[in-house]
């Protein structure tokens, strides 16, 4: 499901998710996955083959965004995200986990970032924010909000977010590992520096080398030392929905 980006300003309230079914692989994509599968635990021991939220279809009405979601595993994301899955199999559906990059703001206006360690599966050492894959709840109704929250609270140990204070600011698909991605503007009651303290203490910090921030006014203007230094796809997509949603906010 590759579409284009869309960019958006819509309060996390206002969005539903809802949970239908599960996605199933082709018989004989389903025996490829089993055999890609041991070929890539051998490579990553610790990965772990979760189930997954998949995006099926989304749209914007009313104000809302309304998206239509199955489960998926982990393990089928591997054998569909590789960028010439379409041409091989051009009649077969991708995994297409949902993925959340959450953009955590400070309450001294600072936007927390993190460099990825160099053994991380995906984009070794490059900037970042926060983020993972949305994961199936109990029910069928999924608060996209929680997901990132729990990401948030698991990487950085930030759990203050102000939920009326936050956003989804755009989706767009990821065209490298092959997945839909949600980004999200976050507000944290913590200034930078307490949050940097009590990150130390996140139950997982495994793919984060590093941990700072950067004032926000640079994440909005292409300014400071961050300019220079490799960025991962899903942080050059996320600054510019920033940029994007401050300014659809500021033309009210």
């Amino acid at each position: 499901m590759i579409f284009a980006d869309e960019a958006f300003s819509i309060p996390v309230d206002h969005i539903e998710c809802r949970l239908s079914g599960s996605f199933q692989l082709s018989d004989a994509l389903e025996a490829r996955r089993k055999a890609g599968w041991e070929s890539f635990l051998a490579r990553h021991p610790a990965a772990f083959d979760g189930t997954l939220l998949r995006l099926a279809a989304h749209r914007i009405e009313g104000g809302r965004l309304m998206i239509n979601a199955a489960s998926t595993s982990f393990s089928a994301y591997v054998e569909t995200r590789h960028p010439g899955f379409a041409d091989e199999y051009p009649q077969a559906e991708r995994a297409d986990p949902l993925g959340l990059t959450a953009l955590v703001v400070t309450a001294d206006q600072r936007v927390i970032v993190t460099k990825r360690s160099l053994t991380a599966e995906q984009n070794p050492g490059a900037l970042y924010f926060v983020g993972g894959y949305a994961e199936p709840a109990t029910g069928e109704n999924i608060d996209l909000f929680d997901e990132a929250a729990r990401e948030i609270a698991e990487e950085i140990a930030v759990t203050d977010l102000q939920r009326p204070e936050s956003f989804a600011i755009g989706l767009a698909y990821d065209p490298v590992f092959c997945h839909p991605e949600l980004f999200l503007l976050t507000v944290s009651r913590s200034t930078a520096a307490d949050i940097l303290e009590g990150a130390r203490h996140a139950p997982d910090r495994n793919e984060a080398a590093e941990l700072f921030t950067s004032p926000l006014s640079d994440i909005l203007n292409d300014e400071g030392p961050l300019v220079g230094a490799p960025r991962t796809w899903s942080f050059l997509k996320g600054q510019g929905f920033l940029q994007q949603h401050f300014r659809q906010r500021h033309s009210l």
